[in-house]
């Protein structure tokens, strides 16, 4: 389980430093409870939400996968894609003007990567690979 241990250790260091930023934009606006109608305590927030809506299940995939024995070179693609999205989207949330090319493609890997671990769950449960 080592591919699951350290890409979920990378995605606890993003999350200790998003929840970090958002106690941080909270002292800033002086808002304890919601963001104040606060556009960076606002960014802050989600960003953190997001990461904690999608690493848990992308996680839990590939610690599944690789607990089942699935080749590890697959799985640390998969973590790396997964890891690498979750740090575009979460470390760039808000930060740009209009389009933001790294939430886009970070969403990207972290969508690619939980449909193909699912499917790749699916061929594993079933025996056909």
């Amino acid at each position: 389980m080592t591919i699951t241990l350290i890409s979920a250790s990378f995605l606890g260091l993003l999350l200790f430093y998003l929840s970090y930023n958002v106690a941080k934009n909270r002292g800033r606006a002086k808002v304890s409870i919601g963001d104040g109608g606060d556009e960076q305590l606002a960014n802050a927030i989600r960003a953190h939400a997001n990461l904690t809506e999608y690493a848990p299940f992308g996680m839990i995939l590939i610690g599944l996968l690789e607990y089942r024995g699935v080749n590890p070179i697959f799985l640390i693609v998969l973590a790396a894609f997964f890891v690498l999205g979750r740090f575009m989207h979460g470390l760039t949330f808000g930060k740009f003007e209009g389009r933001n090319p790294f939430r886009f493609w970070g969403t990207v890997f972290s969508w690619l990567v939980i449909l193909i671990a699912s499917i790749a769950g699916l061929l594993n449960g079933y025996g056909v690979i």
